[in-house]
């Protein structure tokens, strides 16, 4: 879904310049909820600091994991590049997805093993035999029985040289490297989730406005503006959802991926006075649906709030 903007400035730097496409969920999680409101550093800003670290975060890799089955396409793309542990045989091999297949990183053992994916090891196979001087009749019907061979079968290819089709027996996201979500996130997708309600009152020059722009221009993970609540539902589920939950005092936003990660981001010293709008993205059918209540309405704000 393609919110369309009735501003011409940023809403982050509020710069008066073309702005450009943002995803409010992290494409890379499947988000298809965009609005052009943010300028082109702002957006390169945000993408490189906060949306590129989401594929580092174990928690969404074990929820695109275990939802495999439900969104499989979206598993593919996010499962591309990345690193994943796996058993092979007696070893333990680290490699990565590359176009929807798990492939080996190559590396050679103490013992002289030359470990590779298959097709790379058909190459090297096929190169050194013919270094070494072998026919190529003989490479050839060596190739030919590691090629027919069964998983785990020992195949000789010529005098003295042998090859193993290993099996893999179990696969796991390797973890090294990987970092959680910053708050940075959260605060990114209900900041602009608000301004979807506020419209233009978006740029207004407050000081609490103001502040949630610093933090987000600067990086602020820490910020006396807004604090993050991280929760988790039950189970994983194929949806995201956004939802201002209204005023209680302040605004607060809940944020949910995979139906399992969940966000509860509170603005301090901002109340909405506008009908709150839940948006709710299932993944498995790519069906969005909004909804709209009146729930901020009855709801009290603290003294010195500026009510957008």
């Amino acid at each position: 879904m393609r919110i369309k903007w009735p501003g011409n400035s940023c809403i982050v730097c509020l710069k008066e310049v073309p702005l450009f496409r943002e995803h409010l969920i992290p494409k890379a999680l499947g988000g298809i909820l965009t609005c052009s409101f943010l300028c082109k550093e702002c957006n390169s800003a945000l993408g490189t600091r906060v949306d590129a670290g989401v594929k580092k975060d174990p928690r969404i890799r074990f929820a695109v994991d275990s939802l495999q089955s439900d969104i499989p396409n979206l598993a593919r793309k996010f499962m591309e590049g990345q690193p994943y542990i796996f058993q092979v045989g007696d070893w333990t091999e680290r490699g990565k997805f590359r176009k929807g297949e798990l492939r080996a990183t190559t590396r050679q053992t103490k013992e002289g093993a030359l470990i590779q994916p298959s097709d790379e090891g058909y190459k090297s196979n096929e190169r050194i035999l013919r270094k070494n001087g072998i026919n190529e009749d003989t490479i050839q019907e060596g190739l030919r029985r590691l090629h027919e061979a069964k998983e785990n079968e020992i195949v000789a290819l010529a005098p003295g040289r042998i090859a193993v089709k290993r099996r893999v027996e179990q696969v796991e996201p390797d973890l090294r490297g990987s970092k959680l979500l910053t708050s940075l996130l959260p605060l990114k997708i209900g900041y602009e989730f608000l301004a979807l309600h506020l419209g233009s009152a978006i740029y207004r020059q407050d000081s609490t406005l103001g502040r949630l722009r610093v933090a987000l221009r600067q990086g602020l993970e820490d910020h006396p503006s807004f604090h993050v609540e991280s929760l988790n539902a039950s189970e994983y589920r194929p949806f995201h959802g956004i939802d201002f939950v209204g005023n209680n005092p302040h605004a607060v936003v809940l944020i949910r991926l995979f139906g399992w990660l969940a966000f509860r981001v509170h603005f301090h010293g901002l109340a909405i006075n506008h009908p709150s709008i839940s948006y709710l993205h299932r993944l498995d059918t790519n069906q969005e649906d909004i909804q709209t209540t009146n729930r901020s309405a009855d709801t009290p704000r603290q003294s010195g709030q500026p009510d957008c």
